[in-house]
């Protein structure tokens, strides 16, 4: 999948059409770097200069709920190495003490050079949580789980979206914000629901 290598910052036009609640993130694998903003920083316990610079993947997943990580390792490997779009709803402990659920939603892909690279959001689904829209464990899906439905069609569209984001300036970008907001937020409402309706993934042995 071609595309553009990541600049030592992200772009803060790029990161401007997001909503307090809602944090997108790029990953390049051979660099070892995860770059995000400051709601996705906020969310996994970094400081702001620290997510806009980049985090080694260990620093990042340092984060992560252990229970959360040792599941689905083989799921997870395998569509960082081949590609490929997925949800995984988990916890993250930003802080001792602190417990929050994300849905990060996103896709891994090569550029021309077969470099990969992954981007995407990550939403906090923690209130959804705790109303009781949703229950049960963590869970990790790809594309293969997931086919073609129209939330995951949306949701393609919306980092498309949030790419194109890039080429807009403040005042173009100003009008849009809301409502590229409210449908960011609902969309990722729907999607949590949605995976409180399918079975748990399987799970398998760690091999980390």
């Amino acid at each position: 999948m071609p595309r553009k290598s990541l600049g030592t910052r992200l772009e803060a036009n790029s990161l401007s059409l997001a909503a307090p609640s809602i944090g997108v993130w790029e990953t390049d694998f051979k660099a070892d770097r995860t770059r995000g903003d400051a709601v996705m920083a906020r969310l996994f316990g970094l400081s702001d200069a620290e997510a806009a610079e980049g985090v080694t993947v260990s620093r990042l997943l340092s984060a992560f709920h252990p229970d959360d990580l040792m599941q689905d390792q083989e799921r997870r490997r395998r569509v960082r190495e081949e590609g490929g779009v997925f949800v995984w709803e988990h916890r993250v402990v930003p802080a001792p003490g602190v417990v929050r659920w994300v849905l990060a939603r996103g896709h891994y892909g090569r550029d021309a050079n077969g470099r990969m690279f992954g981007r995407g959001i990550v939403i906090d689904v923690t209130d959804c949580r705790n109303d009781g829209h949703t229950d049960g464990p963590a869970r990790f899906l790809t594309a293969h789980e997931v086919p073609g439905s129209a939330l995951e069609r949306m949701a393609e569209h919306m980092l498309e979206i949030w790419e194109m984001g890039r080429d807009l300036d403040a005042e173009a970008a100003k009008p849009l914000q809301p409502l590229i907001r409210a449908l960011l937020q609902e969309l990722g409402r729907q999607i949590v629901a949605s995976l409180s309706d399918k079975p748990s993934a399987e799970r398998t042995s760690p091999d980390l």
